[in-house]
Parts: structure tokens; sequence; C-alpha cells
């Protein structure tokens, strides 16, 4: 039986935040080990990750490093990236991992959708959602908002026109590709583009006469929403993995038809639960390690 291809964790004396999460996340048929200077490294290793306080004076190549940025620790702008580095210089860019739960019914609605909602439901034609300290409100943008209880804010980030929200209540806004609005702080730290992936407005009232611009132009709204829901879903654990993988060089299990399938069903954003997953299941049963909801080969079970 062939070994697996092996990525080898190099550990100091802290370990990182999420790193746990990124390794649980390897793509099937990978495996990580953990990897010592005084020990011989297992067979079949393929690559490296440095996760010390400083690297050896020859790191073994390929290569990538797990550092942390930010001006004081535990700070607003401290976030888990992981940088891919050769002799020095960082090459791809950065892989930045989100530790943020992402709703696993969340999915992208279009700006049309969004407006047959608001239809539907009796609520104004535009709509802007605002969350942030302070609380979560809503209301037709120019006018007067209404505050609404904060477990409503992801059905607000579903129905609005665009959004204003700062910390961590962006991420579940762009989870449902909500055109959104935000601060300076909140970009930076999810490393979101502005005036691409979100607009940033550097005080409230500058942030509110944003969303209200956006919510009056479809267009707009929903080239950003795409943008910013694409941005996060990279930022999740399973993709950080499965890029740090390809980055890296390190094989992957062949491409097939049941994959195709799942890598589509998962780009749509489809809920796990929904019917068409079901169905999906339901038509790939028979394939060796057929899962929709997910591929893992190496399991049996079907969902």
């Amino acid at each position: 039986m062939s070994t697996p291809p092996r990525l080898a964790v190099h550990v100091g004396r802290d370990v990182p935040a999420g790193l746990a999460a990124v390794l649980a996340a390897l793509p099937p048929g990978v495996q990580p080990v953990a990897a010592s200077e005084r020990e011989p490294l297992p067979e079949n290793t393929r690559a490296h990750l440095y996760c010390s306080d400083a690297l050896p004076r020859r790191p073994a190549t390929p290569y990538a490093v797990w550092r942390i940025t930010g001006a004081e620790p535990g700070g607003p702008d401290e976030v888990p990236v992981l940088a891919d580095e050769e002799s020095g210089d960082v090459r791809g860019g950065e892989l930045r991992v989100s530790l943020r739960e992402w709703h696993e019914n969340a999915r992208p609605v279009l700006p049309f959708t969004r407006a047959g909602f608001r239809r539907l439901r009796g609520l104004p034609e535009r709509l802007v959602g605002v969350a942030g300290p302070d609380g979560v409100s809503w209301g037709p943008p120019g006018e007067q908002s209404v505050a609404a209880p904060a477990e409503l804010w992801p059905t607000l980030a579903a129905l609005s026109s665009a959004v204003v929200a700062t910390g961590e209540e962006l991420w579940t806004a762009l989870t449902w590709a909500a055109p959104a609005v935000t601060d300076p702080a909140t970009a930076r730290l999810l490393a979101l583009v502005p005036d691409e992936e979100v607009l940033v407005g550097d005080d409230p009232a500058s942030r509110r006469c944003l969303a209200a611009e956006l919510a009056a132009d479809d267009t707009r709204a929903a080239v950003l929403a795409r943008r910013g829901w694409q941005a996060v879903r990279s930022r999740r654990p399973a993709a950080v993995a499965a890029e740090l993988c390809r980055r890296l060089g390190i094989e992957r299990r062949p491409h097939t038809p049941v994959t195709g399938l799942t890598a589509a069903l998962d780009a749509l954003g489809t809920p796990p639960q929904s019917l068409v997953r079901r169905r999906a299941r339901a038509a790939t049963a028979g394939l060796p390690g057929a899962v929709t909801a997910g591929w893992l080969p190496d399991r049996e079970e079907h969902p």
C-alpha cells in the first residue's frame, strides 16, 4: 500500500490559533505529521509548514510559514496568516484563515431574489440593515432605523438591499452575499479590498450614506456582493487547506465526476440538507465514496 503524501508541521512553543482547524480540513489523502529537527522525517514528506517563532537557517522546501500580523498581541488587527515562502520571498500572496463560524444554511442571495423576498413580506422596496456594537437595526435608506433583536441579523443580511456591519457581524452578512459597507478596521481584519469586496466609511454617517447609495444601485450591489462572498469563502479552513496544498505542490486525489458535482454544489452555496443535495446523493449513492455535502472519499457513510 502506497504511503500518503505528508505535510510536515514544525511547531514552536505556542500553537497558533486556527492551526488545528486548517490541518483537520486538509484534503483527503494528505496527512499532517509533527516534525522535529532531532528526528528523521516520515516517509513521503512532500512539504513543510513552519509555525515556530523563528525559521531554521535552511528550511526545507517547499515550505509555508504561519505568522501573526498585528501591532499588539490580541489586538483588532491580529489575524492568523499563512504565507508561502521560498528563499525568503513571499510568492502567491497571503492565505488568511477565518475562525468564524459559517452557518450551514448560509448561501448567496442575489439582489433580484432579495427584492422578491421583500415584496413577499411587505417590506420596504429598499432596505438597509445595520449591525455593530450598538446592536441591530433596519429601515429604508435615509430614514430612521428600527431596532431588531440580534438573532435576526442573518435574516436581515439575507433580505437587505445593502448592509452596514462591523466586526464579526460583517462576516455573517458576507456569508449571505449581502452588499456591505464597513469600517477600515474590519476591512483590515478580514483583508477585504475596499471598493471591490466591500465599501469602507470612516464614520457611521458616511457608512449609512454609502449604504443608501449602494441600495439604489442593483448592478454595483450584485458585483460587490459576489466578490465579498467569494473573499470570505476563501478564508474558511477547508479552502485554505486546499489552497495551501496546491501552492506547495502536494498531490490530491484525482478529479472524478462526483468531486466535480460536489464542487459545483459548494460553489453555489447549496445548503447541506437541501433537496438538491439529497437528489444528488441519491443519484450518486452507488459510486465509491460518494458524498455530496463535502468530498470525503475515505468515508463510506452517506449522510
